[in-house]
């Protein structure tokens, strides 16, 4: 058939597990917008609903969105399954270990990646190696469909900081289902930045350069732990009444608290370029159904969660994530070399009408559907918002005027979604419908972009995202550890919410990246 050749081939896409054997891409995208739909009637009418299926299949069909693999995996297909692509457990690690297996297995089959946060851990590398071992086991089991990937977090001053940062490295052959960050706060980043000391929350003071160059020397190693500057995290996080970011998605992109999970779609940039320019008039019309596609799927998963904690969470903050893939295929397209100075000023203009036209397309549903549950305790009623943020970077495409009447109209008519633009990694996603990954450069040119233009357009495009990106920062084998602690010396001076770094070879199990 002619229009599969537009689509990864047919054996391949069951092997990823979102599709039964005699499924095609077609059925799949028909399903998933159809069980999605319905939930337009409880809102509208079902005229309305039918309308809205058609536009989801068309675009679905033009390769101009795609999901995340949850998404295509449950959706129409199981009844009882969320469509979330990942969560923070609600499990208390210092009691019943079978308790936390049973809860973790649960998310894990109904294919979320999960994140923890070991802080509360006097000895967290035994519950760290339990976990890990409960990913194994379920990735060797038949009956969990998608691959699931898994976030450990730990602060910088934890006690077990060193054993943390080398829990890779002490065994460089063992497999993991895990990637490992370490949460640095505000005071942490300007200690590191001038050499002082740490001090532990034992009490013990330990040299932050020393603490630098041991997690230099474990990414040297094992291309792990990642660094999140959770204080800039939380800074974004509009609804703090919720709770503070516990933990992260298994690829850094998104801060979530107990209970929380989240849900992405991603649009095709590669498919907006028109005669060398991009169309802003097609990518709006597209923004728009995508937020109304991800907010019907977070109503759509209330009533799937198991537990009263993430049904609440879920109904509190209306958390979304409009994601991209693709952006190396449009820059090709534009002839605009990806290192350059213009790529970077494209990326501003672009993701910052991207955010603008979401939040506007948010603001619009919370008119119909009403704002998330605790709107009213946001940030988005005070003065100074991410909204104010934004207005401070104008841009060729949204000028400060336009992010301040939008302010005005979300503090007059609310907003529905608390969060609406995240970046994760995109993978099998974007492999579904042949397009480059995410905002990576094209694979071949990977580690021809130094690390210097890496950052510097990674920094461009955070400016206009809610949460964070899940961008790797990749090197040549032949890398030291003192260009690693170079490079992240330089992320903490831009405007990053984290950084993660992998070295070329330097893994025997290569870092799951295919879990969206």
């Amino acid at each position: 058939m002619e229009s599969e050749k537009k689509f990864l081939d047919q054996q391949k896409i069951f092997k990823f597990g979102i599709c039964k054997k005699n499924e095609s891409i077609h059925d799949i995208f028909k399903r998933v917008a159809k069980s999605i739909s319905k939930i337009e009637k409880s809102f509208s009418n079902n005229n309305k609903a039918l309308d809205f299926e058609k536009r989801i299949i068309n675009l679905l069909e033009d390769k101009k969105v795609i999901p995340n693999t949850t998404i295509l995996m449950n959706a129409g297909r199981f009844n009882k399954e969320p469509l979330s692509a990942c969560s923070v457990p609600p499990v208390d690690l210092k009691k019943n270990l079978k308790k936390v297996k049973k809860t973790v297995d649960n998310f894990h089959l109904n294919g979320m990646g999960t994140g923890f946060n070991f802080d509360d851990l006097k000895n967290p590398i035994d519950i760290i190696e339990h976990l890990n071992q409960i990913g194994i086991e379920g990735q060797n089991n038949k009956k969990q469909l998608r691959p699931v990937g898994n976030m450990g977090t730990i602060s910088i001053n934890h006690p077990q900081i060193l054993n943390f940062i080398k829990i890779k490295i002490d065994d460089k052959d063992k497999q993991w289902i895990f990637n490992f960050s370490i949460n640095i706060s505000n005071n942490a980043l300007k200690k590191i930045k001038n050499k002082e000391t740490i001090k532990l929350k034992n009490g013990k003071n330990i040299a932050a350069e020393k603490l630098l160059n041991k997690i230099s020397e474990s990414i040297l190693i094992s291309g792990d732990p990642g660094l999140v500057f959770v204080d800039r995290l939380n800074q974004d996080n509009q609804v703090i009444s919720a709770g503070k970011y516990e933990s992260l998605a298994p690829c850094g992109e998104i801060g979530l608290t107990k209970g929380e999970t989240c849900q992405f779609s991603y649009i095709n940039l590669g498919k907006f370029v028109k005669n060398k320019k991009i169309n802003y008039f097609e990518l709006k019309e597209t923004i728009n159904d995508s937020i109304r596609f991800l907010d019907n799927i977070v109503e759509y998963n209330i009533s799937k969660y198991s537990n009263k904690i993430s049904q609440n969470i879920t109904k509190d903050k209306r958390k979304i994530g409009l994601g991209v893939c693709g952006f190396s295929d449009m820059l090709n397209k534009l002839k605009i070399d990806y290192k350059s100075k213009k790529a970077r000023n494209i990326a501003e203009d672009l993701f910052s009408f991207i955010n603008f036209i979401s939040k506007e397309a948010s603001v619009n549903l919370a008119k119909e559907r009403g704002s998330f549950r605790k709107y009213k305790e946001s940030k988005y009623v005070r003065k100074n918002n991410i909204i104010i943020k934004y207005a401070k970077q104008p841009t060729n495409t949204v000028s400060r005027k336009d992010w301040l009447d939008l302010d005005k109209k979300i503090k007059k008519n609310g907003i529905r979604n608390c969060a609406t633009i995240a970046l994760p990694p995109t993978g099998r996603s974007s492999l579904l419908i042949k397009a480059s990954q995410s905002i990576e450069p094209s694979f071949k040119n990977t580690l021809k972009i130094s690390p210097n233009n890496q950052l510097l357009m990674l920094a461009s495009i955070q400016k206009f995202v809610d949460e964070s990106i899940s961008k790797t920062i990749n090197i040549p084998e032949n890398y030291t550890v003192k260009k690693i602690k170079e490079i992240i010396k330089k992320a903490i001076n831009l405007p990053l919410k984290g950084i993660t770094i992998y070295r070329d070879k330097s893994r025997s199990f290569q870092p799951i990246k295919l879990n969206k």
